[in-house]
């Protein structure tokens, strides 16, 4: 947000200067776009399965802007509207939800009487304006002209109870009364993504993994004890839906594609190595390269550094080849980013520059066969993807109104 408490929305100066910003970063983006504006033909128009988000007349939050609802992604509600062709407006659910939920009993106050205490208000402004410093920071590492979303701080956005029950907020939730919560919104331009490739490391659990694919895969890739090399069926292993292999493939015929990958990559582990974060590159089209080979960073910020980073994801391998058993429930997930960064790293063989991440010498040699033991390849996946039925009770019940504890800060637990 960049301009301190006032910019989240709760009072009228700072509504003000969050609904400026966010006319003046769409007027920007329409007003920067080299290339033509999407017609209206391209933009989804939404299913009958998604009619609850569309918003009424009376139900739209910013000045001067009507939103037109286009799409659910797994962490945004995506809108556009004619006053700015070609710009996404995105409203930031998922880790508002998050932040909620970590509130305890005074979230399940708010959605009874539609008030927030202090506690929320500041525990809301302060994840919007980390969202908003991370943004900045991932563009000063890959500059401009690659599609970043831009934040425009966060406002009192009034939820229609129908929207918060359709996003699996709690039930005590009235479906026809309005629930302000300050929720970040960024706006990002909008493409059709046609005709170009994605780098996608793949949602799907493994089918048929053995601790032999698990092990080559960490020696080769992690571990960087083995040559490197081009083993596609490997990969297809890790994740059936990754489009990694085909990508690799197209750099090789490719120069341009090469050089762009080359690019993303060092910019990539100079990103990492600064900041600890990671990228979220498993959905398809989150990284995307148009057929000139320009990349576009559609949607791969990461989980919030508290919740994983790459001390994380050292410190739960080296639990696991210390403790030879399974990390503790509710530390977090780590064989999707385990996986990720094998991807990267095998990019990085492809398209000759050094690995987005090196293995550290005291995690050498890696007991591989013990790592495969010990994750639950069926559900070890991010909080919003299937999981099992028991998990998925196990969630509902954790989500339920409860004594008030304080918020983990080092994303460990819920």
């Amino acid at each position: 947000m960049g301009g301190g408490a006032d910019d989240g929305g709760l009072g009228r100066r700072g509504r003000a200067g969050v609904v400026g910003r966010i006319h003046g970063e769409a007027a920007r983006l329409v007003a920067e776009r080299a290339d033509g504006l999407p017609s209206v033909g391209e933009l989804p128009v939404a299913s009958e399965l998604d009619r609850a988000f569309v918003l009424r007349p009376d139900e739209q939050p910013i000045a001067g802007i009507e939103l037109t609802y286009r799409a659910r992604g797994n962490e945004q509600l995506v809108y556009t509207a004619d006053q700015y062709p070609g710009v996404a407006f995105k409203v930031h659910w998922f880790d508002t939800k998050l932040v909620l939920e970590g509130l305890g009993v005074e979230a399940g106050s708010h959605w009874l009487d539609g008030t927030i205490g202090a506690a929320g208000r500041n525990a809301l402004l302060a994840h919007a304006e980390q969202t908003a410093q991370r943004l900045r920071a991932m563009e000063a590492a890959f500059g401009e002209g690659h599609s970043l979303p831009r934040s425009c701080g966060a406002i009192e956005f009034p939820f229609p109870g129908r929207v918060l029950r359709a996003l699996k907020f709690p039930e005590v939730i009235d479906p026809d009364r309005s629930y302000p919560i300050c929720t970040p919104i960024t706006v990002q331009e909008w493409r059709s993504l046609e005709g170009g490739i994605d780098f996608a490391t793949g949602m799907q659990p493994p089918n048929e993994l053995s601790a032999a694919d698990v092990t080559r895969a960490g020696q080769k890739w992690i571990e960087r004890s083995l040559p490197p090399g081009f083993e596609p069926e490997l990969l297809r292993r890790l994740a059936p839906d990754s489009t990694v292999p085909a990508f690799l493939d197209a750099v090789r015929n490719r120069p341009e594609l090469a050089a762009s990958a080359r690019a993303f990559v060092d910019s990539a582990r100079e990103y990492t190595r600064d900041t600890g974060e990671l990228f979220a590159l498993r959905g398809r089209k989150n990284l995307y390269f148009d057929a000139d080979g320009t990349f576009r960073m559609i949607d791969t910020m990461g989980r919030p550094p508290a919740q994983n980073s790459i001390g994380k994801v050292h410190d739960r391998l080296l639990w696991i080849k210390e403790n030879e058993r399974p990390l503790p429930l509710g530390v977090g997930h780590l064989a999707p980013v385990v996986s990720t960064i094998a991807a990267l790293n095998a990019l990085a063989d492809e398209v000759g520059t050094g690995p987005y991440w090196e293995m550290p010498d005291d995690l050498k040699p890696y007991p591989w066969d013990t790592y495969f033991n010990c994750i639950d390849w069926q559900t070890d996946g991010l909080p919003h993807e299937k999981q099992s039925a028991e998990k998925r009770q196990a969630e509902a019940d954790a989500r339920r109104p409860r004594s008030a504890t304080p918020i983990r800060q080092d994303g460990l637990s819920k």
